[in-house]
C-alpha cells in the first residue's frame, strides 16, 4: 500500500484500484501520467478516439516500463464488431501493449446504440486475450444501468459523473 492512497475492489473484476484513478482523455503531458504512476495511481483510463488519436501513444509514454503496475483501459467508438476489432487492435499496438485489463465501448447512452454485435466483439476479444474485462461506458447511467445488467454481457460500467450533473438530471424530471 501506498502512503495516503486508499484502494478498492473494481466491480467483477477483483482489481485493487487506487480510489482515484487517472482519466487521460485531456492530458497532453507525458510526464504528468508517469508522475501519477510515481505517487501510485494505478488506474489509467483512454479512448481510442482521445485527442484526435493521439492520448494512447501519449498514455504509452507516460506508462512506459510500468504496464504491469497497473490497471489499464480503452474505449472503441466502433459501431461494428468488426470496426470495433480493428480499434481495438489500433489501441494495442498504441498503447504498447498486448491486452487491456478492460475494453469499454464507448459513449453509449441508450439501449438501440449496443447492437449484439458489439457485444460479441468483446467476446471475441476475451476470448483472443486481448481483453480482461468488458465494459460499457456512458452519460446516462440511470438510463443504461438495467438495460446492462439483464444483458448480463458487461463486467464494468463506467458512468460519467459530476456534482454539478445532479441538479440538472432532476430538472429534466
Amino acid at each position: 500500500t501506498t502512503k495516503g492512497l486508499s484502494y478498492r475492489i473494481m466491480g467483477k473484476t477483483g482489481f485493487k484500484v487506487t480510489s482515484v484513478g487517472f482519466g487521460c482523455m485531456v492530458t497532453s503531458d507525458a510526464s504528468v501520467i508517469s508522475r501519477a504512476a510515481d505517487i501510485g495511481i494505478n488506474y489509467f483510463d483512454t479512448c481510442r478516439s482521445y485527442r484526435h488519436g493521439n492520448n494512447e501513444r501519449l498514455v504509452a509514454t507516460g506508462l512506459k516500463g510500468r504496464r504491469q503496475n497497473v490497471y489499464l483501459s480503452s474505449k472503441t467508438d466502433g459501431t461494428t464488431k468488426a470496426a470495433a476489432l480493428q480499434e481495438l487492435d489500433t489501441s494495442l499496438s498504441e498503447l504498447g501493449t498486448d491486452h487491456l485489463d478492460i475494453w469499454y465501448l464507448h459513449l453509449k447512452n441508450k439501449p438501440e446504440e449496443l447492437p449484439d454485435e458489439l457485444f460479441e466483439a468483446q467476446q471475441i476479444a476475451r476470448q483472443q486475450g486481448k481483453i480482461r474485462y468488458a465494459g460499457v461506458s456512458t452519460h446516462k447511467a440511470r438510463d443504461m444501468a438495467p438495460f446492462l445488467i439483464k444483458k448480463g454481457a458487461t463486467d464494468v460500467m463506467l458512468a460519467t459523473y459530476n456534482f454539478s450533473m445532479e441538479k440538472a438530471s432532476t430538472e429534466e424530471m
